[in-house]
């Protein structure tokens, strides 16, 4: 009689097992960032009526040099501005909840944090630092290998850059 053995998925066995501590790290930051954009969303700051982004940075205290170019820029195009900010937060967000390409989602997570860290006029008492570590400790452990999109695709060998 033939010995039986038990099959398991690929996307949740052999050397993606490390990442599975991850899961609960990456599931938080995507929840965050999610949170954050459909908080935005249902302010209204893709309406073209309202212009909430100056408002924002008035109540920071950044530096000069990034007053002089981050938030010129910003107040010269505040609708692209909010747009990118929105999108940004939900499509990253979705991204690390997901486990789809987190390598790329946890980059841009991080570069967000330090921007809102230099906006915040380097305010150590935030959320920015925890969650700039968090989400470059993600990208470099590719954490979307376990339970994620990007298992899923590896198991079915889709060549995806950066994974």
């Amino acid at each position: 009689m033939a010995q039986e053995t038990r099959r398991v998925p690929a996307f949740l066995s052999g050397p993606t097992t490390a990442t599975a501590v991850l899961l609960p790290m990456r599931l938080y930051v995507g929840y965050w960032w999610l949170q954050l954009g459909l908080g935005k969303l249902a302010d209204g700051w893709l309406s073209t009526d309202q212009q909430l982004l100056p408002d924002l940075l008035k109540q920071q205290n950044p530096p000069d040099w990034f007053a002089v170019t981050f938030i010129e820029a910003a107040n010269e195009n505040v609708y692209l501005f909010q747009w990118l900010i929105v999108i940004g937060e939900l499509l990253f967000g979705a991204m690390m909840l997901t486990g789809a390409a987190t390598r790329v989602a946890g980059v841009a997570i991080a570069v967000m944090s330090i921007i809102a860290f230099i906006a915040s006029g380097h305010e150590f008492a935030s959320w920015t630092i925890p969650m700039m570590l968090m989400s470059v400790t993600l990208a470099v452990a590719a954490a979307g290998r376990y339970l994620g999109l990007d298992a899923i695709l590896r198991a079915r060998m889709v060549k995806v850059p950066l994974f």
